[in-house]
């Protein structure tokens, strides 16, 4: 009894700490497991509000109201327990401002980060379920999570990259999908001169609708353009208009049309021009030379 006695008191003795703060070891104790109740019930909070958001608004936006609500319930939920346990939250603002100022020098990007996370939740630019590119390395893939801290973007090859969230603030960030889930792709092919320019544009139409993908609305419908005379051939795009999974796919998408276009071509007898050179003899004794060194280059190797 006598050491239940001596820990009893060591429980109920205060705790000096720098800014006037007596904390008892009972009263932090009691802080944990007031902090672990209140993450399980924010967590529960912020599944139920996004399910019941869910049925009125836009799923984005139930989303990030959700992710907005759980924080402010976290912080909120700190701050009283620690009044509720007799910290005087005046002398806890000036412990703060001077612990905020030594880590606001090693912890800047966290807190860049962190920032960046809620405008992102706000501004509602970045959604999960966007298909996005960021243009200073080429990363694409769709956003699965958006956190304060990091966004989560799943690339086609089921990898999961952890993007830090200034870099959709401060960078340049390509939605695919922010307002329209329908995109238009180029996909360029070469015609040798003197073919029939009406016969090959329903032939690239045809091709188009072959895929699943091909939108076929006002305005958004398959054609061919000329764009430039090249030194073999007429240099065309098959213009198409395609939907959301395919615009969330762009590599395999531009393979499909690439191998109806050119199943379309090799059934009209259409050869793809090459490039070609000609090589020209000042002397009829330099075709034979040339020959001769040729022949020893390969048999050398």
């Amino acid at each position: 009894m006598k050491q239940l006695d001596i820990i009893w008191t060591w429980f109920r003795t205060p705790i000096q700490f720098p800014g006037g703060i007596q904390i008892e070891p009972l009263g932090i104790v009691e802080l944990i497991v007031v902090l672990i109740l209140l993450w399980w019930g924010a967590r529960w909070l912020r599944k139920a509000t996004r399910i019941l958001l869910s049925r009125r608004l836009d799923p984005s936006l139930a989303y990030a109201i959700s992710r907005i609500g759980y924080y402010i319930v976290l912080v909120f939920g700190v701050l009283i327990a620690l009044q509720s346990m007799g910290v005087n939250l005046s002398s806890l603002s000036i412990l703060g401002g001077v612990v905020g100022v030594g880590l606001g020098f090693g912890l800047q990007n966290i807190f860049s980060n962190f920032a960046s996370g809620l405008i992102l939740l706000m501004e509602q630019s970045i959604k999960v379920g966007d298909y996005i590119q960021i243009k200073e390395n080429g990363l694409h893939g769709a956003v699965v999570h958006l956190g304060v801290r990091y966004t989560q973007v799943r690339t086609n090859d089921n990898i999961d990259i952890l993007v830090p969230n200034s870099q959709f603030v401060n960078g340049d960030v390509i939605n695919w999908s922010l307002s329209d889930s329908t995109m238009r792709l180029h996909i360029p092919f070469r015609v040798p001169y003197g073919t029939d320019r009406e016969a090959l544009r329903e032939l690239v139409i045809a091709a188009a609708h072959r895929s699943e993908h091909t939108l076929n609305v006002e305005g958004k419908k398959p054609s061919l353009w000329i764009s430039a005379f090249g030194e073999a051939g007429y240099d065309c795009e098959m213009i198409v208009w395609v939907d959301r999974y395919a615009l969330m796919r762009p590599g395999s998408t531009r393979a499909e049309y690439h191998w109806l276009l050119a199943e379309a071509l090799d059934q009209a007898g259409i050869e793809v021009p090459r490039p070609r050179q000609e090589i020209s003899f000042a002397r009829p004794d330099d075709a034979r030379i040339y020959a001769e060194a040729v022949s020893r280059s390969s048999s050398s190797t």
